[in-house]
């Protein structure tokens, strides 16, 4: 399992809670099989994780779950492009995206 697979899966997937459940888990799980870039499958884990908290024993109205999806869409592709850059450019990466997630995301 690699992020790009986990993250391509949740991109062509439902806006569910069940897409974010399976999606947190292959995040959590890359931690340990690949330590050094924990962090980044930390951040895009724990907002997913945070969705399937808030909503998953209610219903969602569409939209609110289509914008959620792609939030994390967008989260997970800005991270996938630092994947191939050098440890510094991933640390900025990721980093932007907590910064983003903490001070932007509302929803979830």
């Amino acid at each position: 399992m690699t992020f790009q697979h986990i993250a391509q899966t949740f991109a062509q997937g439902l806006a569910g809670t069940d897409q974010f459940k399976a999606f947190y888990k292959g995040a959590f799980a890359l931690m340990k099989a690949d330590p050094d870039n924990a962090a980044l499958y930390f951040v895009v884990g724990v907002a997913a994780h945070s969705y399937v908290q808030k909503f998953e024993d209610q219903a969602v109205d569409p939209a609110q779950a289509d914008q959620a999806k792609a939030t994390l869409d967008a989260f997970n592709a800005r991270l996938l492009e630092s994947l191939s850059q050098a440890p510094e450019k991933r640390l900025a990466a990721v980093s932007a995206v907590a910064l983003d997630y903490e001070w932007n995301v509302q929803a979830f």
